[in-house]
């Protein structure tokens, strides 16, 4: 376990080099992957989003290169949601063949992806937010023809409205938590995600480290997996980031085993405010992870307001600059850096997950035009 400006890292000591396991194929296959890959590829808006070069960061930062997955190109929903809860949300519509209402509960980018998917499959949708989200992301959800209700308190208040709204009124929840009536739904997720990890896979071949941002850690579970299914022991060192006020990725790699947060669940970086991971992507991270890091909200914004600045700006969004933030922490602290094993010769991955969702926030934040 290393500290550093109120950062924490803690390496993760059952970290394989081995072989894909069975317990990781159980959650995603071979199999599993191919028919996302088949389905998410043949939408007309697919194409692989960025992997941008920042040479001015890489020097900043002491290593060899700096890249940033950019996500903020992602069909119309700016973030890589449109992956996996889109996907799972198309599985869920054919599997049900009727008239259905979907619903999800969100922080932004899961419910803008639901209702994106809802729209093009002629559903009707609802999207459960607590009343501390930004109404710019509300804005965003409602454009894609869905209904926002707001819920007094945090994520996990709107998720258990969502499950009772749900549960009485016959709604379809697509969620990374599982349901006894449609139980396949984290699992479609997280095969949805693997898109981004065969993309990374194919782009960055030579990556020594992938830093990518983690709330319940799903999209962090399926790039280890797909990474490690497609590179085997030569797959980049893959570090979560999360925030310090909800660290249950960070805590439960401490504990062995998933653990609750016992944080204040109050971060900018909103939506990876989760309480605990998911399941299916602790039984991906337990193993595939090389560390987990829990970072303060201060370096985020400056890794908003960085990637802002240069020749190659990019607008990248509170939660999804965890991964970049993350990076510069590692690289800026001599002993992180000692324990990740990077040097003048890294060549480091950021996943930025969503482009700047809330305009209005990103510029207050950045102090630029979004």
């Amino acid at each position: 376990m290393t500290e550093g400006a109120s950062a924490r890292l803690h390496v993760n000591p059952r970290f394989s080099t081995g072989a894909y396991g069975p317990r990781e194929s159980a959650v995603l296959s071979a199999a599993d992957f191919a028919v996302a890959r088949d389905a998410v590829t043949a939408w007309p808006e697919y194409a692989c989003t960025p992997l941008v070069d920042r040479p001015d960061l890489a020097r900043a930062l002491g290593i060899a290169s700096l890249r940033i997955k950019y996500e903020g190109a992602r069909f119309a929903v700016g973030s890589f949601k449109a992956l996996g809860p889109a996907y799972a949300a198309l599985r869920l519509i054919e599997r049900v063949g009727k008239p259905v209402t979907l619903v999800s509960a969100t922080s932004g980018n899961h419910g803008r992806a639901v209702a994106w998917m809802a729209q093009r499959m002629g559903a009707a949708c609802r999207i459960y937010m607590s009343e501390g989200v930004s109404t710019g992301r509300a804005r965003a959800i409602t454009g894609f023809g869905a209904t926002v209700v707001r819920v007094k308190g945090n994520f996990d208040d709107a998720l258990a409205r969502c499950y009772a709204d749900a549960e009485r009124e016959g709604y379809l929840v697509v969620s990374d938590l599982p349901q006894p009536a449609y139980p396949e739904v984290p699992r479609h997720t997280v095969h949805g995600y693997a898109v981004l990890g065969e993309e990374l896979a194919e782009q960055a071949p030579d990556a020594t480290h992938v830093f990518v941002g983690a709330g319940s850690g799903t999209l962090a579970g399926a790039i280890a997996a797909r990474t490690w299914q497609r590179l085997g022991a030569r797959r980049p060192r893959l570090v979560p980031v999360e925030p310090l006020a909800a660290d249950a990725l960070y805590q439960s790699a401490v504990a062995g085993m998933r653990m609750r947060t016992q944080g204040s669940m109050e971060s900018l970086m909103d939506g990876l405010v989760v309480g605990i991971a998911s399941d299916l992507a602790w039984a991906l991270l337990d193993r595939g992870a090389f560390a987990f890091l829990a970072i303060p909200d201060t370096p985020a914004i400056a890794a908003m307001r960085s990637a802002h600045a240069g020749p190659r700006a990019l607008m990248i969004g509170e939660t999804g600059i965890a991964g970049l933030a993350g990076a510069t922490v590692a690289c800026e602290h001599t002993d992180m850096r000692r324990a990740l094993g990077i040097d003048t010769h890294s060549r480091i991955v950021a996943v930025a997950c969503e482009g700047a969702t809330d305009p209005q926030l990103f510029q207050r934040l950045v102090g630029g035009r979004a």
